[in-house]
């Protein structure tokens, strides 16, 4: 631990969640049965996902009150000493020192804007116990950087769309949960015996990360719409019809991908992951984003 005592030790809320899985091997080497087998473990009474602090639950609820007080916003950050930590190293960033140092919640608040706030709290979260996994280190961090980087991507597709992204940065960053919440269980589900070879259940955590993912926000107590956006985010169409923010996270996607922040979905089979990457998402699998009404071409 570095000397460092763990998340968990210092904020209660930082829950490590539950997941009951009993894998053999032959559950391992088939797709199929380790497939349903994921599935079953996200979908039963008894999963909780990795727990996000309650401050940044919170938050996202009253960031859909425009009159909420930035004293109310505040009081709510000083709960929890690490994500106050966070944010206000995030304000000593060139992108939003400006001028002037920021030296309280309330001028942090003010500087940001709410929404700004609210993702990057989430961010924080998402950091702090989501994408972490000792076993899966450097996949974890790959995922992370993905993830992150489609967050940000969402959000400014958005500016140059008629899409409404109030929530587009969150999706960007949840997508691919799933994956996160599969390898936590994968590693630490398992008593003493090791983690499974990543090659191996890697077909298996493709075919189900999308719907974990929309396991996990419902668990997390988040909107519905996000939950539909999650499930379906290698999708424009969602039951037949466009889907705006599903498109626009599908898009975003695509572009850190082009950009070299890879999706964790893809790559190049096991020289990715000797590089601490993932294997490859079968090329059929690729979102097929064509012309969209929500997107200008």
């Amino acid at each position: 631990m570095n000397g460092r005592r763990s998340t968990q030790e210092t904020n209660p809320n930082y829950g490590k969640g539950q997941a009951s899985l009993a894998l053999d091997d032959d559950v391992l080497l088939d797709e199929e049965k380790l497939t349903q087998q994921l599935l079953a473990t996200f979908s039963a009474e008894s999963y909780r996902p990795p727990t996000l602090p309650s401050v940044a639950t919170e938050l996202l609820s009253l960031s859909q009150n425009p009159d909420v007080a930035i004293c109310d916003i505040a009081a709510l950050l000083e709960r929890d000493t690490m994500l106050t930590g966070r944010v206000m190293k995030r304000m000593c960033s060139p992108v939003y020192a400006g001028t002037a140092a920021v030296k309280s919640l309330d001028q942090a608040v003010m500087r940001l804007g709410l929404k700004a706030l609210c993702d990057v709290v989430l961010e924080a979260s998402m950091n702090l116990r989501v994408f972490r996994s000792d076993a899966y280190s450097g996949t974890m961090e790959r995922l992370r950087l993905h993830s992150t980087a489609t967050a940000h991507l969402s959000k400014i597709i958005c500016r140059y769309t008629a899409i409404v992204g109030d929530y587009a940065f969150l999706c960007g960053l949840l997508h691919d949960a799933g994956i996160a919440g599969t390898l936590i269980a994968l590693s630490e589900g398992r008593g003493s015996k090791p983690p499974p070879d990543l090659i191996a259940i890697w077909p298996a955590v493709h075919r189900m990360h999308a719907e974990a993912s929309a396991q996990m926000a419902k668990l997390w107590g988040l909107p519905p719409d996000v939950q539909l956006v999650l499930k379906s985010h290698h999708c424009v169409l969602v039951d037949g019809y466009p889907h705006p923010l599903a498109a626009t996270i599908c898009l975003a996607d695509e572009i850190a991908h082009e950009l070299g922040l890879r999706d964790p979905a893809r790559g190049e089979g096991g020289r990715e992951l000797a590089r601490g990457g993932l294997p490859a998402e079968p090329h059929a699998d690729r979102p097929q984003l064509g012309r969209h009404p929500g997107l200008r071409t």
